[in-house]
């Protein structure tokens, strides 16, 4: 239950290794469990921002409330920047505190 998806328009070598790693700064960041994290990476999408297709990423977090944003937009901008060596200002992170009866999980709700 907290959720992470990234997308970016570059490519990473080693996926598996990378959503281990992002899981795992969630789950520190958040202060959850990692065995409720769900992390999932689109890599080569055909993106742009401010008008240029350099390297750039964009990350939708969504959880049942939100850690301290600021650090979480650190954590996770750092995490992106050494992966994929995107600049801070290249990355948009949207933070999503949903409510639990608008999580779904194993045939009910949180």
């Amino acid at each position: 239950m907290p959720y992470m998806h990234i997308e970016t328009n570059q490519t990473c070598t080693d996926s598996d290794s990378f959503i281990k790693q992002a899981s795992l700064t969630v789950a520190r960041i958040s202060g959850k469990p990692e065995s409720y994290v769900m992390v999932s990476l689109a890599m080569d999408q055909v993106m742009s921002m401010g008008g240029s297709t350099d390297p750039v990423a964009f990350v939708d977090y969504r959880s049942l409330g939100l850690p301290d944003t600021s650090a979480l937009s650190e954590a996770l901008c750092q995490l992106i920047h050494e992966q994929f060596n995107i600049v801070g200002d290249r990355i948009y992170i949207s933070m999503t505190d949903s409510p639990r009866q608008n999580w779904g999980w194993n045939h009910s709700t949180f």
